[in-house]
């Protein structure tokens, strides 16, 4: 899911960032809130799998990802979802094992 109106600021700061106006700093912070808002976010079920998959807890998933065992727990149960660097580690603990962030 992508925000229309964040993709028209990004191309409006872009072209602000080729005029000089737009310092590099503030463009890499743009493209990063851009690129935040095109990760797909994660379903309770698919973040169960990929537990379940890797056969840990919801302890150790939390400490992989730095985060509290309640958080995981309320995202398994739907009450909230991951987002940020945890959606980042999550795909990237999908893609490349446990191993990969531990």
């Amino acid at each position: 899911m992508s925000d229309p109106r964040l993709q028209k600021m990004q191309k409006m700061a872009q072209r602000l960032h080729e005029t000089g106006t737009v310092d590099v700093l503030t463009m890499r912070k743009i493209d990063a809130l851009a690129m935040q808002d095109q990760l797909e976010v994660m379903s309770a079920s698919q973040i169960k799998e990929l537990r379940a998959k890797q056969g840990i807890s919801q302890g150790v998933l939390a400490v992989a990802l730095n985060m509290s065992a309640e958080s995981v727990k309320k995202w398994e149960q739907g009450k909230s979802q991951p987002h940020g660097a945890a959606l980042r580690l999550l795909k990237l603990i999908d893609r490349n094992g446990i191993a990969a962030v531990l």
